[in-house]
C-alpha cells in the first residue's frame, strides 16, 4: 500500500537505526548495504532531513545519521516525510471526486481502515522494527 520509494526510505531508516547512535554513514554505503540506486537513495532521505527525521553532515567523515532515538520516530512521521499525507486523503480506487459528499462504493469501508492504519503507523515506532532486525526476526532489511 506504501510507495516503494517510501518502503524503501523506511528500510533506510531502519538500517540507520541498526547502527551506534550519532555515527554518520554516507548515502553510498546505505544504498549498496540495501541494494539501491544512489541517487534515489539521496533523494528520499533529503526528505527525512527536511523532515528532521535525520541529520546530516558533509566532509571526509559526513553522511546522515538519525536526528533523535528510532523510539521517537514514528513510522507515520517517516511516511509523511516521503509521501506525504496524499495515501491517506485520496480515495482507495482512485476515483477524483469521491469525497464525503459524493462517496464511492468503499468510501465508508475504507474511511474506517485508514483510521485504523493511521493509528498503527503512529503507533508503531522505529525502534520496535530495529529490534526485529537485531533479534533476527527480520532476516533482511
Amino acid at each position: 500500500m506504501l510507495t516503494s520509494a517510501c518502503q524503501d526510505t523506511i528500510r533506510a531508516a531502519v538500517w540507520l537505526s541498526t547502527k551506534p547512535k550519532g555515527e554518520f554513514h554516507r548515502i553510498q554505503e546505505i544504498s549498496e548495504s540495501l541494494e539501491l540506486p544512489f541517487h534515489f537513495m539521496a533523494k528520499s532521505l533529503q526528505k527525512l532531513v527536511h523532515a528532521g527525521i535525520l541529520i546530516s553532515q558533509r566532509g571526509a567523515s559526513g553522511g546522515v545519521a538519525l536526528a533523535q532515538s528510532a523510539s521517537d520516530i514514528t513510522l507515520l512521521s517517516i511516511i509523511d516525510a516521503v509521501d506525504g499525507s496524499a495515501f491517506f486523503d485520496a480515495c482507495v480506487l482512485g476515483i477524483g471526486d469521491c469525497e464525503a459528499e459524493t462517496p464511492c462504493a468503499l468510501h465508508a469501508q475504507w474511511d474506517v481502515w485508514r483510521q485504523e492504519m493511521l493509528l498503527m503507523y503512529h503507533a508503531m515506532r522505529l525502534s520496535e522494527i530495529t529490534d526485529d532486525v537485531l533479534h533476527r526476526k527480520i532476516k533482511r532489511i
